[in-house]
């Protein structure tokens, strides 16, 4: 499921969720000679508090942790009239087995689900169907 969300209503969406569910992330950034990666744990420390994009109010700032470690801070910086691209889908596997044909069977897990902006930064949200999410959409 795709989405456009403004920086107040991505805000809320992962404040919801961070509150519900286990969150964590895996942020990339491309470097000339490769690539940087960030993950861990995700708690929300500030979303917009209004609706209106204004300075100061188009920030979200996220608390990275990772095992043994105090955490960094990731802010997402949303521009006036800009949206972010959103797509949520269930988390999927393959399953190996120890006899038999493998077939290599991509299955879907239905106790788990991905939240993408754009190809940057992927949360995984634990014990959350795609259904979950949907809701919490809906309701913002």
């Amino acid at each position: 499921m795709k989405y456009n969300l403004n920086v107040y209503q991505l805000g809320q969406l992962l404040d919801v969720i961070a509150k519900n569910y286990d969150l964590e992330l895996l942020s990339k950034i491309k470097l000339s000679g490769g690539w940087m990666t960030m993950t861990g744990k995700v708690s929300i420390v500030s979303v917009p508090a209004n609706k209106l994009v204004l300075k100061g109010n188009n920030i979200i700032t996220l608390k990275i942790q990772d095992s043994g470690c105090q955490g960094s801070l990731i802010k997402i910086t949303g521009a006036k009239e800009n949206k972010f691209d959103i797509d949520i889908s269930a988390t999927k596997y393959k399953e190996i087995k120890s006899t038999g044909i493998n077939l290599n069977k991509v299955k879907i897990n239905e106790n788990e689900c991905k939240l993408r902006i754009d190809e940057d930064m992927i949360f995984t949200i634990r014990k959350a169907s795609v259904e979950n999410i949907l809701n919490i959409i809906n309701s913002i």
